[in-house]
Formats: C-alpha cells, structure tokens, sequence
C-alpha cells in the first residue's frame, strides 16, 4: 500500500531528531495460522538523494531491528528490487 504523507491519522513515520520519515510502501507480509505476517516499509531513493538519505536508511534499520521480527525495512535505489527479495528471506 502506498504511504501518503503527512495525512492525519493515515500516514505511518518513523520519528526523528530533525523530523519525520515516510517509507514510501508498506507491506503486510504473509503470516502462519492466526498470526499476522511481518509489516514491511519500503523506500525508493533515487542515487542522486542516495547519500542524503543516510539518516532515513539508519532509522529504518534501527525500527526494524527492534521490532523483534516483526517488522522489516528496505531501501531501494536505481531500480534494485532485489534487494526487496533479499530482504524477504
């Protein structure tokens, strides 16, 4: 599902020291039995805002480590969806 920013009540961020980061898709993965699947964002940068986006791709990390498995992020650039499969496994 596409993320739309800044929408209240609609709109998922990670928080911040300088602001607020809207992963461009979110993704319910596939889960077993009654359990849900893990949620995975994902951002697409392209290489020109790559290096900016460092901050982006660290808080990404950070919540999808915490998460305990239950959240997974990615982001993408120059058209590498592979690297969303790698993130799959």
């Amino acid at each position: 599902m596409r993320n739309l920013v800044r929408r209240e009540g609609g709109s998922f961020f990670l928080q911040k020291a300088d602001g607020r980061f809207y992963p461009d898709f979110l993704c319910r993965l596939p889960g077993a039995g009654d359990h849900p699947g893990p949620i995975l964002a994902v951002e697409y940068k392209g290489a020109d805002r790559w290096a900016a986006a460092e901050d982006d791709r660290l808080i990404g990390g950070l919540w999808a480590s915490l998460s305990e498995g239950r959240c997974r992020f990615v982001m993408v650039k120059e058209k590498r969806w592979d690297w969303i499969v790698e993130c799959l496994k």
